[in-house]
C-alpha cells in the first residue's frame, strides 16, 4: 500500500510539473501555426525583419506585398531592444533586394499586418535571398487608430483649436478700415517674393560661395586658431605704441598743413608753368599721328614696311652697305657746319633751302651772261698749283685745289659779278665761254642763261 501511494504521488507531481512547464511556454492560440495561413509550407522562404515598434502585431498576421497577402508572420522575439520579426512567404514570391518593411493596421478593429514594398519612387531591384534580415533603418510603423484619435483629441481639446475664432475676429478687426494699406502690403509682398524668385539663382550661388568659404575656413582652422592666439599680443603692442602713433599722426598733420600752404602760395607759378608747357605739349600732340610711322621706319631702317611687303618675298633680306667713316668724309658731310667741320668745304643747299631750286653745276653748259669787258682784266692771275704732297702720305684734312680756268676762259667770283650788277643763276664757280670782244657793247643783264 505504501509503495502504491508513493507511485501515485510521483505521477501526480510529474503531471503537475509538466502542466506548469507547458503553461509557461504556451503563448496563446496565435503562437501555434493555424491552418489556412499563407506561406507556412515546408518550401516557404523565411526572412527576418528588425522593427522598432510592432504595435499589436501577432504571429500568424498576414504579410502583404502590393496589398496582396503573400505570407504570414511566424515568430516575434526581442533582440537588442527591438523586435525581430520572423516571417515566411510563398516560394514563388520574389522579395526585392531594396524592399522595406512597414507595420500597418489592416482595419479599424485593430488587425495588423506586415507590408513589404519598395521605397517610394524607386523600382524593384534584385532579389532578397532567403534567410536574409531587413535592417532596422529600412522598417517603419504606421500610426494606429488609437494614436490618431489621441492626437486629434489633443488638438481639439488642448491644442488651441478653440482660439482660432478669436484669431479670426482680431484679424478682421485689424483689417477693418485699413483695406488699402493691407492691399498695398500684399502688393509689396508679391513684388518682394517675385524679386526673390528672380534672384533665386544668385541667392543659391551666394549660399554655395558661403559654403565654399566656410569649408576653406574649416580647412584653415588651425591657422585661424594660431592667428586668434597671436592677435591679442599684437594688440597689446599697438596699445603700448599708441603715444608714438599719435605723435606720428600729429606730425603728418603738420606736414599736410605745410604742403597745403606751399601749394597755395605757389599756385600762380604752377599755373603759369603749366600754361607755358602747353605749346610744347600741343606740338607733341600734333606730331603724335606721325610717331607711329617714325617708329615703324626706325625698326625697318632703311626700308619702310610698305616697301618690304611689296619688294621682299621671304622672312629676311640681306643688306650690303659701304660706310665711309674717315675723318675727311665726316668733316665734309656729317660734321659740316659745325666747329669740327671743314670750313673751306662747299656748302650744298638742302631741299627746302631758298638756294636749292637754283643750285646747279651748269649741267647743260649754257653758261652765264658775261660781265662788261671794262670790269675785269683779260688775263686774270692764275691760281697757284697745289702744294706737293709729301711722300709719307696725305695729311688730313686735305684742302681741295682752287679751280683752274681752261685756256681762253675767264673765272669770275660772286663778288665780281655782284659789283657789275649781274645776278648769277647757278651756284659754284662761274666761267665765261670766252673773252668778249672789245668792239662789242656789253650785253644787258638778263638774269638767266644766255
Amino acid at each position: 500500500m505504501i509503495g502504491g501511494k508513493s507511485l501515485r504521488r510521483a505521477v501526480i507531481a510529474g503531471c503537475g510539473v509538466a502542466l506548469t512547464t507547458s503553461a509557461c511556454a504556451f503563448q496563446g492560440v496565435n503562437s501555434l501555426p493555424l491552418p489556412g495561413t499563407v506561406g507556412r509550407g515546408s518550401d516557404a522562404d523565411v526572412y527576418h525583419a528588425e522593427v522598432a515598434n510592432i504595435a499589436t502585431l501577432e504571429p500568424n498576421s498576414p504579410v502583404m506585398m502590393n496589398d496582396v497577402v503573400v505570407g504570414s508572420v511566424r515568430k516575434l522575439t526581442v533582440k537588442n531592444w527591438h523586435a525581430d520579426v520572423e516571417f515566411s512567404v510563398k516560394p514563388d514570391v520574389v522579395v526585392p533586394a531594396n524592399a522595406v518593411v512597414s507595420v500597418g493596421q489592416t482595419s479599424l478593429l485593430g488587425s495588423m499586418h506586415l507590408s513589404l514594398n519598395t521605397p517610394i519612387g524607386q523600382p524593384p531591384s534584385g532579389k532578397l535571398n532567403p534567410g536574409a534580415t531587413i535592417s532596422l533603418n529600412a522598417s517603419s510603423t504606421y500610426p494606429t487608430t488609437e494614436q490618431t484619435l489621441a492626437s486629434l483629441a489633443a488638438v481639439v481639446n488642448g491644442g488651441g483649436l478653440g482660439q482660432i475664432g478669436d484669431v479670426i475676429h482680431n484679424f478682421s478687426t485689424a483689417v477693418h478700415g485699413n483695406e488699402a494699406a493691407f492691399r498695398d502690403l500684399i502688393t509689396r509682398l508679391d513684388t518682394f517674393v517675385g524679386t526673390l524668385d528672380a534672384q533665386r539663382d544668385n541667392i543659391v550661388s551666394v549660399i554655395q560661395s558661403l559654403n565654399r568659404m566656410t569649408s576653406t575656413f574649416a580647412g584653415q582652422r588651425d591657422d585661424l586658431t594660431r592667428a586668434l592666439q597671436k592677435i591679442p599680443p599684437a594688440i597689446d603692442v599697438l596699445v603700448k605704441e599708441r603715444p608714438t602713433l599719435t605723435t606720428a599722426l600729429r606730425k603728418l598733420g603738420t606736414f599736410s598743413e605745410t604742403a597745403n600752404t606751399l601749394v597755395n602760395e605757389s599756385q600762380a607759378d604752377l599755373v603759369a608753368n603749366l600754361k607755358n608747357l602747353e605749346p610744347a605739349f600741343k606740338a607733341f600732340a600734333d606730331v603724335g599721328p606721325d610717331l607711329d610711322a617714325l617708329l615703324e621706319y626706325a625698326v625697318h631702317f632703311p626700308f619702310t614696311q610698305s616697301f618690304m611687303d611689296r619688294a621682299i618675298r621671304g622672312d629676311y633680306y640681306n643688306l650690303f652697305a659701304v660706310i665711309d667713316l674717315t675723318v675727311p668724309r665726316l668733316k665734309r658731310t656729317l660734321m659740316l657746319g659745325t666747329r669740327w667741320g671743314d670750313a673751306k668745304a662747299q656748302l650744298i643747299p638742302a631741299p627746302g633751302d631758298p638756294a636749292f631750286l637754283n643750285y646747279t653745276y651748269d649741267p647743260l653748259k649754257t653758261g652765264v651772261t658775261p660781265p662788261p669787258p671794262d670790269v675785269f682784266d683779260d688775263n686774270p692771275p692764275q691760281a697757284p698749283p697745289p702744294a706737293a704732297i709729301a711722300a709719307a702720305g696725305p695729311i688730313l684734312p686735305l684742302v681741295p685745289p682752287s679751280p683752274v680756268a681752261p685756256p681762253g676762259s675767264q673765272i669770275y667770283t660772286r663778288e665780281q659779278l655782284a659789283a657789275t650788277g649781274v645776278q648769277p643763276i647757278f651756284a659754284g664757280p662761274y666761267g665765261a665761254q670766252g673773252n668778249p670782244p672789245a668792239s662789242m657793247p656789253p650785253a644787258p643783264p638778263t638774269g638767266g642763261g644766255g
